[in-house]
């Protein structure tokens, strides 16, 4: 009888894959601006997996890694990103640039091998990296030889050099992101800050209004562009203001939960503004989200892969492309990226563009290319990209 139900259900239109694992042909269409790179970590061995925009997948082995390897590598760069925090901008961050090269030879290289030699994949390309398990805590996109080139012409060029790196929670969730991009309506932007949150809240943000009032003058005026700051900016203000709007910039402390995801919050005036909150709310028409959160530059020992996961939560709610940041953001530098990023996003809206959220990666990509002066190394890779 079950089967024979299972069977009836299967024929019906659009239910051909009922109680079915999704297939593989499905799942590629994650892939179709690029290829998405899935790392997979256990104890009996690290791999990537690549999905091609066509074609089989490939298996890439990981030798050199362990699970062991991975966890060591995830707090020495937690212990490398706090030491980092009290260095002054122009000592040489020493710790971070052997792990970069570590990421590099170890686990990108070989991956970046397939995509240039058997993928032919062309340079400024874009890339999704789809890390899983132990894979998470770990800044894949940072991986850098640090290498002068062989015949002494030039500089070993990163993966960030190389390509355009996103990252995305889940094949799906780049493909649910793809799917709702079809249905786009006018863009409205708003600028959301908290400097000064309710008592015990955590300390003031002293550079969140300038950065409102700099967002303000780098978002084109066809973006109906409000802001809400000081005390309108409460869980009620901010969640209807995110109900209203596309486009969103969050400047302000933002909080993981390690034990209680859908706790993880952003802090308000009054009371929290969690994730959950967001994610009941539904906003399918929301496009871009700007996670200008956490603006400490004090390290927290067990939370090192602070607010990537409310950038993921964000993409889960129906943003389509998200901005986040890895861990703690120090508020006086932060500003030379954001203001990079924006400039790069709307540089083109003069001549009659539109605005378009799938340009955040690289935007994202040249601005912090273009910070490398002004901004400490731990400063620019703290940002990442998450979704279309």
């Amino acid at each position: 009888q079950w089967e024979a139900a299972i069977t009836k259900i299967r024929d019906l239109p659009a239910f051909s894959r009922f109680l079915l694992p999704p297939s593989y042909e499905d799942l590629q269409a994650a892939a179709r601006q690029g290829p998405v790179i899935i790392l997979v970590a256990s104890q009996y061995s690290c791999s990537a997996i690549i999905v091609p925009t066509s074609g089989n997948p490939h298996h890439v082995p990981l030798p050199s890694v362990t699970l062991a390897d991975l966890t060591n590598l995830k707090d020495r760069f937690a212990r490398a990103i706090r030491d980092s925090s009290r260095m002054n901008p122009r000592e040489s961050r020493t710790d971070l640039i052997v792990l970069s090269r570590i990421i590099w030879d170890q686990i990108m290289l070989p991956i970046v091998n397939v995509l240039e030699h058997v993928l032919k994949l062309k340079r400024r390309s874009r890339i999704w990296l789809c890390p899983t398990a132990a894979f998470t805590s770990i800044p894949l996109h940072a991986a850098h030889p640090f290498q002068t080139k062989a015949d002494r012409s030039g500089k070993e060029p990163c993966l960030e050099d190389l390509y355009i790196c996103s990252y995305t929670p889940t094949l799906s969730a780049l493909i649910r992101s793809r799917q709702l991009m079809k249905k786009r309506v006018p863009p409205s932007f708003v600028a959301i800050g908290q400097g000064q949150p309710g008592a015990g809240k955590g300390k003031a943000l002293l550079a969140v209004e300038s950065e409102l009032e700099l967002v303000h003058t780098l978002v084109p005026a066809m973006a109906n562009r409000t802001t809400v700051s000081g005390d309108a900016a409460t869980r009620a203000g901010a969640l209807s203001a995110l109900q209203q709007n596309t486009w969103v910039h969050l400047a302000c402390h933002g909080k993981q939960d390690p034990t209680q995801p859908y706790d993880s919050h952003f802090v308000m005036r009054d009371e929290h503004l969690t994730l959950l909150d967001i994610m009941e709310r539904h906003v399918p028409q929301a496009e871009f989200a700007f996670l200008s959160a956490c603006h400490t530059a004090v390290g927290d020992e067990e939370t090192p892969d602070e607010v990537i996961h409310l950038a993921a939560g964000l993409q889960f709610s129906g943003f389509k492309s998200v901005i986040g940041t890895l861990w703690e953001v120090d508020d006086s530098v932060a500003t030379h990226v954001v203001e990079a990023f924006y400039k790069y996003m709307f540089g083109d809206l003069k001549d009659g563009g539109v605005m378009d959220c799938t340009k955040a990666a690289w935007a994202l990509n040249c601005a912090t290319h273009s910070v490398k002066t002004k901004v400490p190394l731990e400063q620019r890779m703290v940002f990442v990209h998450i979704g279309v």
